[in-house]
Formats: C-alpha cells, structure tokens, sequence
C-alpha cells in the first residue's frame, strides 16, 4: 500500500524531529514520551493508536479536553496547536492499521456498526474533512456543552465520514492533505473560504450547525 511506503520514507526523514520532539518532552513534562490508546479501525478491528503525550501523567478525567483543561501541560499544547502529537501515528500506517487521509478514527465506547458502518469502507486516517472543519473541536464541545456534549457532534462526524466514502479518490484525497498543511497556519481562511461553502452546499443538512459553531 502507497500510505505505508510514504509513511515509512516519512519516518526516516522525520528521525531528527522526533529526536527534537523527544528531547522536549523530557525536558518540559518528562516520562512517558508518548501516549497509547484503543481506537476501532477498518471493519471494526480495534488497533493501538500512538500520540506525543500532550496531558499529566496518570490524569484522570473525562476523554474529550477543553482548551483550558489544566490537565494539558504547556508542552502539550504547544504539540496540539502544531498538531505535532499526531506524528506518532505514522507507525500505525506503516503497520496498515490507518492511512493518511480517512474518518479520525474513535474510541470503542463511542462506535456503533450503524453510524459507523463506513469502516467497512475505508482505514481510519490522520486526516479528513471532519478534523479540518472541527479544528477547533474543544471550543464548540464547551458551546454544545451538557454531560456527553461529543455524543451530539458524533452523527455529523460520520455524515462526514459518509461524505468523504462517496467521493473518495485521489483528487480529493490530495484536497484534504492541502487543506489540512494550510489549516495549521490559516484555520479561519481555509474553513470560511473553501470547505464550509462546499459542505452547505453539498451537505444543507449541516448548514445550522456549521454557521452557529463553526463559522
């Protein structure tokens, strides 16, 4: 497969980063470097999915974080904003159990075989129109608020998902890479400009949502 082989150029290419980022993390919140996590993958097969630890050891508390939780360590956010705490998961494309562009994948407590029937379809990924349009996810779960705010952001999260499975092939794959490298440096631009236009046009269904949360 194509990802695993860019994945593992990537890897190498990559050593002197992750030495860099290593070296951070022991310095600014210590041992253990990374985080490991269950998440349901394609055909609901359940793999281990890799982060930079971005939280305190041993926290406790909820799954989903607000960008003021103090369970965040300051060198955790600084990985969160750049989005470098994802760049552990090139292991798991190397090991085929994600791709570079896909459903963000969840986990098990939140997944069922109805909403989540895409996995059939398509590997989780690092990247997809959900996780640029929802960049700023923490904030709008606080908007939402309530005990279980993301079980509500769940079902336009798999409209998404669903969206991405009819138009999946290399164009638009390519457009989701685009957007998710500029969406870093220009979040607000890339969202106003170009995805949420065609998302309400193509998808009116979410157009409440994404003008109250995301706009």
């Amino acid at each position: 497969m194509i990802s695993r082989f860019i994945a593992l150029i990537l890897l190498v290419a990559l050593v002197p980063l992750f030495f860099i980022l290593m070296a951070g993390s022991l310095l600014f919140q210590g041992r253990p470097l990374f985080f490991a996590q269950e998440r349901v993958g394609f055909q609901f097969a359940n793999f281990t999915l890799y982060k930079f630890r971005s939280m305190k050891q041993n926290h406790s508390g909820k799954r989903i974080t607000a960008p003021d939780d103090n369970r965040i360590t300051t060198w955790g956010r600084v990985l969160r904003f750049l989005k470098l705490d994802e760049l552990p998961q090139l292991l798991n494309i190397l090991k085929g159990e994600m791709v570079f562009v896909g459903p963000r994948p969840e986990v098990p407590e939140y997944v069922n075989a109805e909403q989540f029937r895409f996995l059939n379809n398509v590997w989780p990924g690092l990247s997809d129109f959900a996780s640029i349009l929802l960049r700023d996810e923490s904030r709008i779960l606080r908007e939402i608020g309530g005990l279980d705010a993301y079980r509500e952001l769940l079902p336009l999260k798999c409209t998404l998902a669903d969206y991405y499975v009819q138009r999946k092939g290399y164009l638009t794959d390519l457009k989701i890479v685009v957007y998710t490298v500029l969406s870093i440096i220009f979040p607000r631009m890339i969202n106003k400009s170009f995805l949420i236009p065609q998302l309400k046009n193509d998808l009116p269904q979410l157009a409440g949502f994404i003008e109250k949360y995301c706009l």
